[in-house]
């Protein structure tokens, strides 16, 4: 996994897939869901999703990863993995759209914000 480049692994069926949110799959899971990528997100933290909602998200989620996949098999590996299993992954790609991606490998925090110093103070 990439969390800088907003990628995620997670076993879908019985082997591990890598799931990306693009602009373009983010578009296309709210036209195809009739539903915000809020409201979606929403929808699954309070577990009132469809099975189509899951379908759209993991399968939009693996061809912005780069996967040439059809829906039906999308959700044969749903029903391989169980609806439980795959809910948490089409949680955790779709919270992947709401951090962001850096295009490098990198962590894109500079140096200075990426160390932590001890910031107690010497009174105490």
């Amino acid at each position: 996994m990439n969390q800088y480049k907003g990628e995620v692994k997670a076993v879908l069926g019985k082997r591990e897939k890598t799931f990306k949110l693009t602009f373009e799959s983010i578009v296309n899971i709210e036209n195809n869901t009739g539903k915000s990528i809020i409201q979606l997100t929403t929808d699954m933290s309070s577990a009132k999703y469809t099975f189509k909602d899951l379908l759209i998200i993991l399968h939009e989620g693996l061809k912005g990863a780069g996967g040439n996949v059809i829906q039906k098999a999308v959700g044969d590996m749903i029903m391989e993995s169980g609806i439980i299993k795959a809910s948490e992954t089409a949680g955790i790609v779709l919270a992947s759209a709401f951090t962001g991606q850096n295009k490098d490998n990198e962590n894109p925090l500079v140096p200075a914000e990426n160390t932590q110093n001890d910031t107690q103070s010497k009174n105490t």
